[in-house]
């Protein structure tokens, strides 16, 4: 077996620009099931990820050409779901589906260019700061896709670059010149300013107050500047109580905790600093102080979030690094981190091993690779005419002389045929008005067989199509079991949408699985019912038809079983994995990368993550000395929220943990008591962090693969602020 390295694919990560926790910390209660943390980048994307199962990118709402994200905000009403808006470079807020991925409604604020957004505690109103100095109050009481105008607060000369609710009668927004304005929105002075402070004067240049941040069980809120400067102000005098000059540049980001007791700033200086609140019993005594800070960004840090429950505190950043930063607040100063940079459970690259492409897309535009020998060459590169970002892309073989290359938007699908001409690949569109009539967008597209493509449409509707040489027909709409709706219950909008497919190795079948952790069996041909394979404890984050007609299943809690598809009686577990699947090698269950990507091959199965590759051999059975059965719970880096953390430290548990664990291990060697290393000629189990950073891993012909790597150096940068090292 051969693998095949290759390093020219030039993918590169949109800079973070906002991030936004979906629901309020509240440290005495566990942490809630819906919880997720949005992600805005440069290029109009919003990620959703979901802080459970080592960081689960679940989901991506795609932007358009030219339309950045610079703010998110969730607005969350006790007994709702939380509704997500976004601003950027526009004058209109919009709000997300996070089922379909299109917007479901957008408003414009009747002012100028939008600066920044705020929710109240109560998520019923939405403030924004404008360009031309006011500041737009704004409706939510009207439910999920209605925001209403309310009003316009007194407008002042300068630009507003943050603003914050101090209460839901009270709003603060810093401003560009140098000054900290109060609006009151209750009362006789609805809409007024009732307060003005001014914060210190750089010499050269205006002072900009690009951050603010409310305590309002310490009765003070906190400013952040372009001198770099984190002002601490009382809320009911308006006067400053404190003043530190810690960072040495733009102050761009602030959180706070939920208690009013610490506060994190970050900004241009690429430094996160901590300060926090001493008690003291006389009030003179009581003050905030200057912690520490860390060094964790190699360039801007342009978002900071942080947030609290029963057992976790994490801390979140983002910037022009294009990485995220996750970290406890708890133990900020020499806690562990992770950087999750390059991630790849979303990809954007798709390979033909028959015609030896490889093809990425990334905005609006797709290259396409050819792999010969040791070369590669770019044959294509096509930029799409539509404004909105690609979704997906797939790519396989048509004819012995035309591979066919479809490209999926949230609008359209465009469908290429590429042949290869006089050293060059001639690009073909597919231009048929039928097939654009019936097609309104994908969010997951197939090609697959002699032709044949699979459509998923921003509603989850399955559609097959056949591709001939000109035109594009619909075979048919394939059934779907429908699911229950119990996304109040389950805490987020997109519970039944779908998450993972699966093709069958004859094209016959089709696995669906979806965020309510239930796997549906299709039939292609319309044939058979859909239906019910299995609903899983734990979400599915990966799975993979073997040859045998079995389905590989990995789980966010990276356990890996293989279930029969075929309802003749047999158990759902196959024989290996009624062995196998609490005898996973410890080396594989203590992994810090989440699992990007898994595929079959004979009866290996591959599985890889940014930095490690590895695969299963189902015709093996594992070594249980090697397995991480005796400890089943994960080592505790506080850095993700896991279900069982909150009982992990407690004496009962691990001792019934050791119990169940030896009893399964007893059971293995009655069953097999020959088992050793050396009287098994093939490996069970191998693993690698020889490849980094991985973005794709994909069979290459029968036996061999093909790794996609991308080096972090190799990202392009912009100049960071230099930080005065010290030599020790």
């Amino acid at each position: 077996m051969d693998i095949h390295r290759c390093r020219f694919v030039d993918y590169t990560p949109h800079v973070i620009t906002a991030l936004a926790f979906s629901h309020a910390s509240d440290p005495a209660a566990p942490a809630i099931a819906g919880l997720r943390l949005a992600v805005g980048h440069s290029n109009g994307d919003i990620e959703i990820w979901n802080p459970r199962g080592n960081w689960t990118h679940e989901l991506t709402l795609p932007g358009a050409r030219c339309r950045a994200v610079e703010g998110l905000v969730w607005a969350h009403v006790a007994g709702e779901n939380p509704r997500l808006f976004s601003i950027g470079g526009s004058t209109y807020i919009t709000e997300w589906d996070l089922t379909t991925g299109y917007s479901r409604a957008n408003l414009n604020c009747n002012a100028s260019v939008v600066w920044c957004v705020g929710s109240n505690v109560s998520g019923s109103r939405l403030a924004v700061g404008c360009d031309d100095g006011s500041v737009v109050i704004v409706s939510l009481a009207g439910g999920p896709g209605v925001m209403e105008f309310e009003f316009i607060c007194q407008r002042q000369e300068s630009r507003v670059l943050g603003v914050r609710w101090y209460d839901d009668e009270t709003v603060i927004g810093g401003c560009a010149d140098g000054k900290v304005r109060v609006w009151a929105l209750g009362g006789e002075n609805r809409g007024r300013i009732s307060g003005c402070m001014k914060v210190d004067r750089s010499k050269t240049e205006s002072t900009l107050v690009w951050s603010v941040a409310c305590l309002p069980a310490k009765g003070q809120f906190v400013t952040g500047d372009s001198t770099g400067a984190v002002k601490f102000w009382d809320a009911k005098t308006h006067t400053l109580v404190q003043s530190f000059t810690t960072h040495d540049a733009d102050v761009l980001c602030l959180a706070v905790d939920a208690a009013g007791t610490r506060v994190f700033s970050a900004g241009i200086d690429r430094r996160i600093h901590h300060f926090s609140y001493l008690e003291s019993k006389t009030k003179r005594g009581t003050r905030w102080i200057h912690n520490d800070g860390r060094l964790l960004h190699s360039n801007d840090v342009r978002a900071l979030q942080l947030f609290e429950c029963h057992s976790h505190s994490l801390l979140v950043s983002g910037g022009v690094e294009r990485s995220l930063i996750v970290q406890a607040a708890d133990k900020f100063q020499h806690g562990p981190y992770k950087k999750i940079l390059m991630d790849q459970q979303v990809s954007n690259i798709v390979t033909c091993a028959a015609t030896e492409l490889v093809a990425m897309f990334q905005d609006s535009t797709v290259k396409v690779w050819r792999v010969g020998g040791d070369r590669h060459r770019l044959e294509a590169k096509i930029a799409l005419a539509d404004d909105d970002n690609i979704t997906c892309a797939s790519i396989g073989e048509f004819t012995p002389k035309e591979t066919l290359l479809a490209v999926g938007t949230l609008n359209a699908v465009k469908i290429f045929a590429l042949r290869r001409a006089d050293k060059k690949l001639a690009v073909r569109k597919y231009r048929d008005a039928s097939f654009d009539a019936l097609v309104s967008g994908a969010k997951r597209v197939s090609v697959f067989g002699a032709g044949r493509l699979l459509v998923q449409s921003p509603g989850d509707q399955l559609s097959l199509f056949q591709v001939c040489d000109t035109t594009v027909a619909l075979v048919h709409v394939l059934e779907a079991l429908d699911p229950a709706r119990s996304e109040l219950r389950a805490g987020f909008d997109h519970y039944n949408s779908i998450r993972a497919v699966a093709l069958s190795h004859d094209n016959t079948r089709l696995a669906v699985a979806r965020f309510n952790n239930t796997i549906d069996l299709v039939d292609t041909g319309n044939r058979v019912p859909p239906v019910r394979l299995a609903t899983l404890s734990c979400g599915v984050h990966l799975m993979h038809f073997t040859a045998q007609d079995t389905l590989v299943v990995l789980g966010d809690d990276n356990k890996l079983v293989d279930l029969n598809t075929q309802q003749n009686g047999q158990p759902l577990m196959t024989a290996w994995a009624q062995r196998n699947s609490e005898l996973l090698p410890a080396a594989f269950l203590r992994l810090d990368h989440k699992p990007q990507g898994m595929f079959v091959q004979d009866t290996k199965v591959w599985v890889y993550g940014t930095q490690w590759l590895c695969f299963f051999d189902l015709a093996v059975n594992l070594d249980p000395s090697k397995s991480g059965a005796k400890s089943r719970k994960r080592v505790r880096d506080d850095l993700s929220i896991n279900e069982g953390d909150a009982s992990a430290d407690t004496v009962e548990d691990a001792l019934f943990d050791k119990e169940i664990a030896a009893v399964h291990m007893r059971r293995v060697e009655h069953d097999d008591p020959d088992f050793s290393a050396s009287s098994k000629p093939r490996k069970p189990f191998w693993i690698t962090q020889k490849y980094r950073p991985i973005l794709k891993v994909d069979p290459w012909g029968e036996r061999d693969i093909v790794v996609v790597e991308r080096d972090t150096f190799a990202l392009p940068t912009t100049a960071a602020f230099e930080v005065a090292s010290v030599k020790m």
